[in-house]
């Protein structure tokens, strides 16, 4: 079963929103998109779970992801570091 969440918008937002070119559809587009922005970036979810959520393809995820200025591999240093070493080992072994 999917979760809804509901945001309630202050009526003295409203008109600011509004002259800000923002409608409901556009709002909860955002919405979503910096939600899975925020989730990616602390680890909770996987690139393809954060594009899933954020419903944008991966193709146009990772550019939306750069032009916040976060980065779109989200790699652990100690496990980067790990990986490196298995394929570098790896290599060696052939």
């Amino acid at each position: 079963m999917a979760l809804l969440l509901e945001v309630v918008i202050p009526e003295q937002l409203k008109t600011t929103l509004e002259l800000a070119g923002y409608s409901a559809e556009t709002l909860e587009m955002e919405a979503r998109r910096m939600l899975a922005a925020s989730l990616y970036t602390r680890n909770i979810l996987s690139l393809a779970q954060a594009a899933q959520l954020a419903a944008m393809p991966m193709r146009e995820f990772i550019p939306f992801l750069a032009s916040l200025g976060l980065p779109t591999l989200n790699y652990p240093a100690g496990e980067l570091a790990h990986d490196i070493e298995s394929i570098e080992w790896q290599i060696h072994e052939r």
